[in-house]
Parts: structure tokens; sequence; C-alpha cells
């Protein structure tokens, strides 16, 4: 039953009031009697041609309101098709976006970038931490694998760009978001200090970029030196230069690392420790822009709690960071108003702006 009805039977009996129909004969105006009767006997009598729709025409306006009827229902269909569609590259999206990224440490099993490992482990849950190793076995007896921390093995800095951009992914799901380069050369047999520097920290570093970029890998956070720049500062003749590039050249090697890192249109961070310690660390933090320390003395703890920050910050993307202890400068190799510079556990000021 309509409403209408309903609502007509639920009127009190009073309000029935039946509507009789008006006597159309009253209501006809004068001359159309005659018409009337006329079209009883001709039925196109009533209605010039050009005021009546023909058959045809009446199909034809059928037809095209329909097509707008349609229209709008085909365009609804499209847009129910498409639906599930974007549904699910919506779905895909959130949870890309939701996922913790994929970081890959290399030289996970070397004295800093063990220590960098474990600074990414604490955060818990805030990354997937993969640890690229030479040897497995190695780094199963140092404990780098604990916590859930997956094993890249056989992982060799100085192969070539395409054989480290196929162990790290190739662009694939496995691929990395971010890539921490925690390597350099271990000094040894003097004579083949040069080499050893070169292939580590010059041509290893300018391959795994290379290999980064092929991968498809977002940010990499290279560890180097305070003084690889120390020809542009001018302190080429500092103690610390001196006897820092002596073992190989390292510093130059450094340089075109990362000037390599610069240069390959990667996000990226660069952190130039000063002289690292094995001890913890006993002193607040100094943190400059690059070219600014020539001296200086840090925790290689410390550098790992700053490397992995570096994976993360916002603010630290095209920033080299150079750090060190306070208190621990040279005589006359001090920065110019350290004290400016002391950020101590101030994580927002651990990137500081370039000047």
């Amino acid at each position: 039953m309509s409403t209408l009805a309903s609502a007509a039977l639920a009127l009190p009996p009073a309000s029935r009031r039946v509507v009789r129909r008006p006597d159309a004969r009253r209501l006809r105006p004068r001359g159309v009697s005659a018409r009337v009767r006329a079209s009883r006997d001709d039925p196109d009598a009533s209605s010039s041609p050009e005021t009546t729709p023909t058959t045809a025409t009446r199909r034809a306006t059928l037809a095209t309101a329909l097509a707008l009827l349609a229209a709008p229902r085909a365009a609804l269909a499209d847009d129910a098709a498409a639906a599930p569609a974007a549904a699910a590259a919506a779905a895909v999206s959130a949870a890309a976006a939701a996922a913790p990224p994929r970081i890959v440490v290399v030289g996970a099993t070397g004295q800093t970038g063990a220590l960098v490992v474990d600074a990414l482990r604490r955060r818990g849950g805030a990354a997937s931490v993969v640890a690229a190793v030479r040897s497995a076995e190695k780094a199963r007896k140092l404990g780098v694998d604990r916590g859930g921390v997956e094993l890249l093995p056989d992982f060799d800095v100085t192969a070539d760009a395409a054989t480290l951009a196929e162990r790290l992914g190739g662009g694939g799901a496995a691929a990395p978001d971010v890539l921490i380069i925690a390597t350099g050369f271990v000094p040894g047999n003097p004579f083949k200090m040069a080499a050893a520097a070169r292939a580590v920290d010059n041509e290893g570093v300018v391959h795994l970029v290379d290999a980064a970029k092929r991968a498809g890998v977002r940010r990499v956070v290279l560890i180097s030196s305070i003084l690889v720049d120390g020809r542009a500062m001018g302190a080429e003749d500092s103690p610390g230069f001196k006897i820092t590039n002596a073992f190989g050249g390292v510093l130059d090697e450094k340089l075109v690392g990362e000037r390599a890192l610069e240069g390959s249109g990667l996000e990226w961070v660069i952190v130039r420790p000063a002289g690292l310690r094995a001890d913890s660390p006993k002193t607040p933090l100094v943190a400059t822009p690059g070219n600014v320390m020539a001296s200086g003395e840090v925790s290689r703890a410390l550098v790992a709690d700053v490397m992995a920050e570096a994976a993360f910050a916002k603010d630290a993307a095209g920033k080299i960071v150079e750090i060190a202890e306070a208190g621990t400068f040279a005589p006359g190799y001090e920065p110019e108003n350290v004290a400016r510079y002391q950020v101590g556990k101030d994580r927002s000021k651990w990137f500081p702006a370039r000047e």
C-alpha cells in the first residue's frame, strides 16, 4: 500500500469527502464542441501537423531519453568496476607506508658497523635490519644476527656495481630503503695500504653508490672522516691531516667516495667522525657542518647512534655532519665558538645546516 493511501485511511471519517469530477461540458469553451465532434469522425482534425508529434518523433525522443538515462548508469558501472582496483592500489600504498623501512648495513662485522646494527636493533620494530657481511660465520660469532637481524652473506664491497646491485635486491621487493655504508680499509702491510684504501674507501664506495641507484635505494648514509676535505679547508699541514693521510692517502680516497655520493641524485647523509675510540662516550656530543673540525675524538658507540639517526631523520638529508666529544680537541685546533655546536643528546640538533 502506498504512503498516500495509508495517510488517507488514517483520516477521520468526516475528512473522507468524495471529490466529484467536474462536468466537462460546463468547462468546455465555445467552439470546442464542434471540433470534438469533428475529431470523432477524423482523428487528425483536432490537431495540426505542426503541433502533433508523429510516431517517428516519439520514438526518437524516447531513444534520446533512454540514452541519457543509460549514460550515467554506464559511467557508474565503469566506476564500480574501477573501484576494486583503486581500493587494492590504495591498500598496497597504505601497507607500504605502514611497513618499517628496510635498512641494510654494509660492513656490519666491523667495529663501528656492528655498533650501528646494535643502535638500529634498539629501536625495536622501527626498521627491518639487514647486515651485509662477507662472512656469515663471523657475523654469527659476533652476534650480529641477534634480535631478528637478517644476514646478507658473501657481500664484498670490492665487487662491481652490477653484482652489488643484484645482491641488494635489484629493485625488487627485497631492495632496501636505506643503505648505511660503514666500511673503511684496515691498515696493514705498508706497501699495500694505498691499494687497499683505494679499493675500499674510493672504488668500493663508488660501486656501492652506483649499486644503490640500480637497486632503487632511497637514502644512503656514509661514514667518512673529518679532514677528508682538508686541502680545501687549508688544513693539509695540520697534524691530523698529515698523520691520517699517511695511511695510504686514505683521506683523499674517501673524498672521491663522498663526491660520488653527493652527485648521485640519491638522498644522502655523510657522517665525518673525529678520531675513533672504543670506549663509551664521556662528554657531550659536538656536531658541526662540514669542513669545520680539524681534531678531536669520539666514541664509536656515539658515531653509531648518529649513523642510525641519519637513516631516519628528515632534516639530515643532503648534509655533512662532523662529530666529536666536547673537550677532546687538540690545542689550537678547536672549532671557533665550539660551545654553539655542543648538542649533547638533542637529536634535533645533530644535523646542523651548512654555513
